[in-house]
């Protein structure tokens, strides 16, 4: 996309700097059919693409579509009610200096 002589690039918005995220879930342990009353910590990344996040969990057989920002919310509010998770947001250098990731709309 060309654009004119002196022209200053737009800055992305914040909807594209949060591509990615990633959760430390609490995950059940179990034996066979047997479930343990053990729980494990397990490493689940979120990413876009396209427009669309999706759930990267490796215990997936294939990567499940969440859907646009609503869904990854939705998602986001699940995980966070089971208690004992944590979301780490991953962006840019400059995202962070700018502190845009802080904006919710």
């Amino acid at each position: 996309m060309s654009q004119a002589p002196g022209a200053q690039p737009s800055p992305p918005s914040v909807y594209h700097e949060r591509q990615r995220l990633i959760l430390n879930l609490p995950s059940p342990v179990s034996l066979g059919l047997l479930s343990l009353p053990l729980r494990r910590r397990h490493w689940v990344a979120l990413r876009q693409v396209d427009g669309i996040y999706y759930n990267l969990d490796s215990k997936l057989r294939a990567p499940e579509a969440l859907g646009d920002e609503d869904g990854v919310r939705a998602f986001l509010a699940a995980a966070l009610a089971q208690g004992l998770c944590e979301v780490l947001l991953v962006v840019t250098k400059d995202v962070e200096e700018r502190g845009c990731w802080l904006q919710t709309g």
